[in-house]
């Protein structure tokens, strides 16, 4: 029988290219890592793994095992929740997690007497932690198609366009798309999937806004447009508190319709009854579906 630390040992030495950073991400030594790694091989009885160019690779062997690897921890992980009643290892990116989360996660607990487990991170990270098997359920701004993975409609968020209170917009009830031109949008976290919407509702005029990316979050953008950085577009619900005080000013597109539709990724294979089943049926919305970003 394939033992289950050795094959989470091969997934984490793939995802990190190399026994050394496999070893951090692990806690464990990279003697230990080789260890497990030579055991697992000596399960299979093949070779699974190959240094070239200064990384660890799969072997063609390796590459073939790598789905039935993942799969096999997932299934492990499902299996421990739904058996001991553990908690719903929840993934969110960063938006989500902090803004749009909290209410609909402590309905859950109350209504369900279930714990959960969150984890915030970014959105490709979320989607990662979710393919390794480390989360039962992800809510992501942005999500690829997989074979593996269901994704259901959560939450539709509206974009809006964030100002100081001294801005020449602060006093208006919305702006114009081209009205964006020349002004300093700056941009957050990356790979959110707001860059493809803007693209496939503002066409040509993308190319010619003056982004300054690099933030790295909204809170750190929302920091910046209030000390006169620049202007930004962000989730309605990530501005509330600051509109509420005054100290931004939220203002709708006129002219375009930008509209994140937020989705629940959980993997095919999830039983009937289970924790992540149960949150997605309680709190998934209508909408329609979005392309991928």
């Amino acid at each position: 029988m394939l033992n289950l630390l050795h094959t989470r040992t091969f997934l984490a030495v793939v995802d990190a290219g190399g026994f050394r950073a496999a070893s951090r991400i692990v806690d464990l030594a990279p003697s230990t890592i080789l260890d497990h790694v030579g055991q697992l091989e000596a399960e299979l009885g093949t070779s699974l793994l190959v240094r070239r160019r200064g990384s660890v690779q799969p072997t063609p062997q390796g590459a073939a095992f790598l789905p039935l690897a993942r799969a096999l921890v997932a299934t492990a992980e499902q299996a421990r929740a739904v058996v001991s009643g553990g908690p719903l290892r929840l993934a969110a990116s960063s938006n989500i997690g902090t803004y749009m989360l909290q209410s609909p996660l402590a309905d859950f607990r109350r209504s369900e007497g279930t714990d959960v487990d969150i984890w915030i991170g970014s959105n490709p990270a979320v989607f990662d932690r979710l393919n390794q098997g480390a989360a039962d359920l992800a809510i992501v701004e942005c999500w690829q198609p997989s074979e593996d993975f269901e994704a259901h409609d959560w939450r539709r968020e509206r974009l809006v366009v964030i100002v100081a209170p001294w801005h020449r917009f602060a006093v208006r009830e919305s702006i114009r798309a081209e009205e964006l031109l020349g002004e300093r949008l700056l941009g957050g976290e990356r790979g959110t999937g707001t860059g493809t919407l803007l693209r496939q509702r503002l066409g040509s005029l993308v190319s010619r806004l003056t982004t300054v990316d690099g933030f790295g979050n909204t809170e750190a953008v929302k920091r910046a447009v209030r000390a006169g950085v620049g202007i930004s577009l962000v989730m309605a619900s990530s501005v509330m508190d600051e509109v509420a005080a005054g100290t931004l000013v939220a203002l709708p597109l006129a002219d375009a319709e930008l509209v994140k539709e937020t989705k629940i990724l959980l993997r095919r294979d999830m039983p009937k009854g289970s924790a992540a089943r149960r949150f997605l049926d309680r709190t998934r919305e209508t909408a329609p579906i979005s392309a991928p970003c």
